[in-house]
């Protein structure tokens, strides 16, 4: 029987090793190759259709459902601010720069 509980815990623990990897290696606009890299890796572990780049450093991830019906686009930016980060937590940027991204 699929645990239900166990499976939203594992990738809740997934998504916080993403968001701390990218927090901790920021890079500026038109320099996110690693970022980039980082996650074309990730999707490819996944049941995608990756087209890059897009742009620069783009990347398109289009995940197909079972049936017909209603389309979903998100979009994300993965560049850093030029700015120092001043938190003091163990996943603290090691480059130049801060990533601060938003997860809704």
């Amino acid at each position: 029987m699929l645990d239900w509980f166990q499976l939203a815990n594992n990738k809740e623990n997934k998504t916080i090793q993403l968001r701390r990897y990218l927090h901790q290696y920021p890079e500026l606009s038109f320099e996110e190759f690693q970022t980039h890299d980082y996650i074309v890796n990730q999707l490819s572990q996944l049941s995608c259709d990756i087209e890059t780049p897009i742009g620069r450093n783009g990347i398109k991830a289009t995940f197909k459902g079972l049936g017909t019906g209603p389309t979903i686009a998100l979009r994300a930016d993965f560049d850093a601010l030029p700015v120092e980060e001043l938190n003091d937590v163990p996943y603290k940027s090691k480059n130049p720069g801060m990533y601060a991204c938003v997860w809704a």
